[in-house]
């Protein structure tokens, strides 16, 4: 399957270059709920205990405004590039029930704010003819996830032992959707979609020139409804 994906886009394409006469430019809005489901070890570094040391973190989620472009050189096939706003997401502590009391207090407390940019290219394959009304579709692509602003708040501080600075990795990864659009007319179109990919990253904390490190990764479920105007 990893291997059939790129072979699958270089192919679609050879055929988007080569051009039809239904080629379409489809721009689509909406909102997207994002549920990161990040799983994440414990941290690691000078003055923690462990392994494990106990603490680790958890990101919420996020509502964000969502805008996509898509070209159609097929009446059932296109390439689409999701974007939309960048959503900043909260990130909380979770601390082991066996630690310090005073350490245990930070449990559940927000400790970051990192805000996301990430493009995602589908290309995505559409059942039936270009005049039904309901079509479904699937999609597979490409994920890049930067993680640009990033914020370490008053309770991270004072967990770290000083004011901190925070760093992530960014990440590529195989993304997929499923959906289904409703026709309206010729121009306007409704669609949903549930869309998830591949992404993991490396969080490196710095305080006083200590360093901490904690491996992230995400299984994201975004759901997004948005409306479509074909020209």
């Amino acid at each position: 399957m990893a291997r059939f994906i790129p072979h699958a886009l270089c192919a679609a394409a050879l055929l988007a270059l080569c051009g039809t006469a239904s080629a379409q430019w489809t721009v689509r809005g909406g909102l997207s709920h994002i549920a990161p489901h990040s799983s994440a070890t414990d941290a690691v570094g000078p003055m923690l205990p462990g392994p494990p040391s106990g603490i680790s973190i958890d990101v919420q989620n996020k509502s964000t405004l969502f805008l996509s472009v898509a070209y159609g050189f097929h009446p059932n096939m296109e390439f689409e590039l999701a974007l939309g706003y960048p959503p900043t997401h909260d990130v909380n502590a979770k601390i082991a029930p066996w630690l310090p009391p005073h350490i245990v207090a930070f449990d559940g407390r927000k400790v970051a704010e990192v805000r996301q940019i990430a493009p995602t290219l589908f290309f995505n394959y559409k059942f039936g003819d270009a005049a039904s009304r309901w079509r479904p579709f699937v999609g597979v692509g490409l994920n890049y996830t930067n993680f640009d602003k990033r914020t370490s708040t008053a309770a991270n501080n004072a967990l770290n032992g000083g004011p901190t600075d925070i760093r992530l990795s960014d990440s590529w990864g195989l993304a997929g959707q499923v959906g289904l659009s409703y026709r309206i007319n010729e121009r306007w179109s409704i669609t949903g979609a549930v869309a998830t990919a591949r992404v993991k990253s490396k969080l490196t904390t710095r305080t006083a020139g200590v360093q901490r490190e904690i491996d992230i990764r995400f299984h994201p479920v975004v759901l997004t409804v948005n409306a479509g105007y074909t020209f």
